[in-house]
This record gives structure tokens, sequence and C-alpha cells, in this order.
């Protein structure tokens, strides 16, 4: 058993992850674990295999290497039995910033010979299955996903709007410690859309439509017709959102959050009470779903942040999260 850090792959191009990859990780240090499976922790937000191997002066360590959600492993075939605690192993990927035996497992090569590529190693890129559905019906009805990752969508830039108040938060917060994702949070409705490898379900009830997110087990309600928030509606993470259609695209605006982070990844977009959120959504003539969202919040920014996330329709079902907090307060 022994760890080497190597230049296995050349990686040039950006690293790019759901949790803000590059804040964790080290594109420029690659290391190699030869070893043996102590245990595989198989659960949402993110996986661990945690590996025993030698270190170069020969003693036994512990190595402990993220992996992907459950859900994204899932979906490609993984289950609690495809690491087995005691079996020979060689694991690529790269080294944590902080813990000297962390790494993000990239791909794994077993004794039976075979191959799993997590990540690959070269562009950074997370391997999804994404259970593409061939069907077009036009409606923004159905089971979507995000299309691409990275990719799938835009991100407009921000900074240039932030008034003295939002500069303030921004620079305080830390994704490292501050993701709401951490502890088990859906953080926002954006987020519901932004994370990859998960399904979104949009589907009607009782003449007001629900959007059923695989992450976080959330579930949003979307009044349609109502015409405003009521005070009585406690400030939550999701808001309360109220809808309406404008021709074939459903335009849902929601208010009434709590203090959050809208979006968690890398710096963060951080929002006050006095957010408002508004999603269109429409399908193109490809079949996609595009999400096209405006953030407006006075305290936080002196002009409207905006945005894209391109879904497509899956036929994967939306499954339990189950989320398991890495950060207790």
């Amino acid at each position: 058993m022994a760890v080497a850090a190597t230049l296995l792959v050349a990686l040039a191009a950006p690293a790019s992850a759901h949790h803000g990859f590059a804040v964790h990780y080290d594109p420029n240090s690659p290391v190699r674990i030869e070893g043996t499976v102590v245990s595989f922790d198989f659960r949402n937000p993110h996986s661990s295999l945690t590996i025993e191997a030698l270190n170069e002066g020969g003693a036994t360590v512990l190595w402990t290497c993220e992996m992907a959600s459950r859900g994204q492993l899932s979906r490609r075939g993984v289950t609690e039995d495809s690491f087995q605690p005691g079996e020979a192993i060689v694991v690529e990927g790269v080294a944590a910033r902080r813990d000297p035996l962390g790494c993000e497992f990239g791909a794994s090569t077993h004794a039976d010979g075979r191959v799993f590529v997590g990540r690959t190693l070269d562009r950074r890129q997370t391997q999804f299955n994404l259970h593409f559905a061939s069907e077009n019906p036009g409606t923004v009805t159905g089971n979507w996903i995000r299309k691409r990752f990275p990719g799938g969508g835009r991100q407009d830039p921000y900074d240039h709007l932030f008034t003295p108040e939002g500069a303030r938060v921004h620079a305080d917060y830390d994704e490292v410690f501050d993701s709401p994702v951490l502890r088990c949070s859906p953080s926002s409705p954006l987020k519901l859309w932004d994370q990859p490898g998960h399904t979104v379900a949009i589907r009607p009830e009782g003449g007001d439509l629900v959007i059923q997110a695989e992450f976080m087990d959330s579930v949003r309600v979307v009044n349609m017709g109502a015409t405003g928030h009521p005070d009585e509606v406690a400030p939550s993470t999701l808001g309360h959102s109220i809808g309406r259609w404008e021709g074939e695209i459903l335009v849902i605006e929601t208010a009434r959050f709590e203090p959050g982070v809208l979006l968690p990844n890398g710096a963060g977009i951080l929002n006050s009470p006095e957010l408002v959120f508004t999603e269109r959504l429409s399908v193109n003539e490809e079949g996609d779903l595009l999400v096209d969202w405006t953030a407006e919040d006075p305290v936080h920014f002196t002009g409207p942040v905006t945005g894209q996330r391109v879904m497509a329709r899956t036929t994967s079902p939306v499954g339990p999260y189950n989320c398991v907090p890495e950060v207790v307060d």
C-alpha cells in the first residue's frame, strides 16, 4: 500500500463542482492513493471513501476522499456495496487544501479490474447519468434535471451591484463554513434549479403547481392566480410563491424570505428579507426548460441580479435525499 502525489493528468482547465471545488481542493496537487478500503459512507450531500495506505515513511495512514452525493452516484449504478471494506483499490484525485489526508475523488481502479470515474481528471468535470427523456410535450410540467454541469445556464455579473450593506455581508461569507448546504438547508429556490444530477418535478395540484425537488427533499407550492404575499405567511428559506401564465410562459414571484444565501457556491449571493425572486419558465424548441430568474433585493443590490438555468426532461424520478448534516451548530 502506498500513496504518491504525481502529475497523473494535466489539470489545466478551471475546476468545477457544485460546492465550489477550488475552495476545498487544489487542482494543481493530484494524488494517487494505493491501499485498501476501510469504509464507504454513501450519503447526501456528499459521499466519502476512507482508504488505508502507507505514507512515504512507511507508516499506516487513513485517507478520506470526498465523492458526489448519493443521489448522483446512484444514477450511475453505484450502491452501498460498490466499495467493499478490505478490497484493494487505487484512487486518483486531488489533494484537499486544509486536510493533509483529504482528497477529492476522481477515479478508482479495483482489484477485479473495475474502473469507476467519478470526475474526469483532465477537466475536473463530474460525470452524471441524466436519463434524458425522448418525448417533448412542450409543457413546463414533468420531471427535469440540469442539462449540463458545468454549464447548463449562465450567471450574469453582479459584483458591481452591491450596496454597502451587500458588500459587507458578502465579504463576511465563507463557503467553507457558511454554506447552508452543510447544514442540510435547501438554501433558496435558485439552488433547487442549480443542483446538478438531481430531479425537479413540476406538477399541477388542486389548481396550483407544486415544484418538488430531490435536493434536500424540498417542496414549493406555487399559488396560481394569487396576487400578493400575505403578511401572516412566516418568512422561510424558500419563501411564498405566487404564479401566473403569460401565454405559455409560467411566471413565479417569490417573497417572504428569511435572511439567507440565494446561491451558496463560490463567493455566494446573499439575500435579505426584502428579496423578491422571479422565475420565468418556458420550453424551447429543443424541449429544454429555460428558467430565467431575477433577484431584486434593495438591501443588498442596487439593481436586479439575473441568470438562467437550462433543464432537460428526464425519466428519472424524484428520489429521497435524506441529507446528513456535515456541520452542526
